[in-house]
């Protein structure tokens, strides 16, 4: 689940979903597997634009960074962080205050070890819709967006098929959705959003590698 997330909507899937417009349309394609070992663009929502979707790089960079993804990405993996991490680590504290986001995704992957060998799952929604996964970005000093996944404790469902970490990615309800977003919300506030898992009925598959 650190390294895979999942987005099959189409655009026009995507658009119902959120009510927004694509900032950059012809860049969103369905992909059933985002590897974050590579530098990929993901759909999302930020605290800058929050009326339209636009197109980060999964992997937050610091702010005004200035050289290529690959080469901070080799020195520390940023495609997840968690609460603690973030009101700790400069690399995410002000984002967390500033540059908050929406990753759009249909689903996030889980893996379990059963006899010595790994089983890989895909966690999505019954329906397969899109979800939002909590998320803060930074700009980079080219003006590319950078953003990293929120994790949160994992629930029982999940751990029932997942055996190698203890955390997922945070979803975020919608109902929380302009909260995340606005920029006058209580610091107090967005640490509840963040503090534990909400319920949700996904569905869990085992999948080939």
């Amino acid at each position: 689940m650190n390294y895979k997330l999942s987005n099959i909507a189409s655009k026009e899937r995507i658009k119902e979903f959120t009510r927004l417009n694509f900032r950059y349309p012809h860049l969103h394609k369905p992909r059933r597997k985002i590897n974050g070992f590579k530098e990929q663009t993901i759909s999302i929502i930020t605290m800058d634009a929050p009326n339209e979707i636009t197109q980060g790089i999964w992997g937050i960079l610091p702010q005004n960074y200035t050289e290529n993804w690959s080469k901070f990405q080799n020195i520390k993996r940023t495609l997840h962080t968690n609460k603690e991490e973030i009101l700790q680590n400069v690399l995410f504290k002000d984002a967390l205050l500033y540059r908050r986001c929406l990753l759009i995704v249909t689903g996030f992957y889980a893996h379990k070890i059963i006899d010595g060998e790994i089983e890989n799952y895909l966690v999505e929604k019954v329906t397969q819709e899109p979800f939002y996964l909590a998320g803060i970005y930074n700009i980079t000093n080219d003006g590319f967006t950078t953003c990293s996944v929120i994790n949160t404790k994992a629930t029982k469902e999940l751990n029932d098929f997942n055996n190698l970490y203890e955390v997922m990615p945070l979803q975020i309800p919608r109902m929380f959705k302009n909260a995340w977003l606005d920029s006058s919300t209580n610091m107090k506030d967005i640490e509840f959003i963040i503090s534990k898992p909400y319920d949700s009925k996904f569905n869990i598959q085992r999948i080939a590698s």
